[in-house]
């Protein structure tokens, strides 16, 4: 199982030892920035799916417009601050700043799919900012987890994995639900089987 979380980790991460959460002696698939910011992607979509929000096209309230854009903020600071020399970084905040971004990544991506300019767009994402909250804390949570130690490896692979087919899946729903716009057509698992074979395809490359 170890050389496969290893080749989808070559889809998505450059796998940075020194970068890189350990369990004994073996090294996660991808970094602790690109762990945490995937576990965010599999938990923002598990919370669409779980609350059947997949087809949400309201845009956000203010509070929750003002939670996404403050969201990239950490990651955003700690990577360029880190990359310019200004402070050296560690995987606590990698990893925090990467679920961060993360978890509101398919809210956004959603949104943008499922958007008419001339339609009524009523079916909200969320219904108060007290949800994304939520979701936040539960990715920070899950963060946190996995920097003590307590999530085992098999775990936090397969997350990873799911995170990184789910990203990709992100940007081939977009497409997907953009081109077929009639409801009816199955556009998350389309673009979910999208996502995975642009996951293969990368890692092989890269490989």
């Amino acid at each position: 199982m170890i050389p496969m979380f290893d080749f989808f980790g070559n889809a998505f991460c450059h796998q940075m030892a020194e970068r890189s959460f350990f369990w004994g002696s073996i090294q996660a698939p991808i970094c602790a920035r690109c762990m945490g910011t995937t576990a965010g992607v599999c938990f923002g979509v598990w919370f669409l799916l779980l609350f059947h929000r997949k087809n949400g096209n309201q845009p956000f309230d203010n509070a929750c417009t003002l939670l996404a854009a403050l969201s990239f903020l950490p990651i955003t600071i700690d990577g360029l601050g880190s990359y310019m020399g200004f402070w050296q970084s560690n995987n606590l905040y990698r990893v925090i700043t990467g679920v961060t971004a993360g978890y509101g990544v398919p809210a956004i991506f959603l949104l943008m799919a499922n958007f008419q300019p001339t339609g009524k767009n009523d079916m909200p994402i969320y219904h108060s900012i007290k949800e994304p909250l939520c979701l936040l804390l539960c990715a920070l949570a899950y963060a946190c987890l996995v920097y003590i130690g307590v999530v085992p490896y098999f775990v936090a692979a397969t997350l990873s994995v799911m995170g990184i087919v789910l990203l990709y899946a992100c940007f081939w729903f977009l497409l997907v639900r953009t081109l077929m716009q009639e409801r009816r057509f199955p556009c998350f698992l389309t673009a979910c089987v999208l996502g995975l074979c642009t996951a293969i395809i990368l890692a092989s490359i890269v490989s």
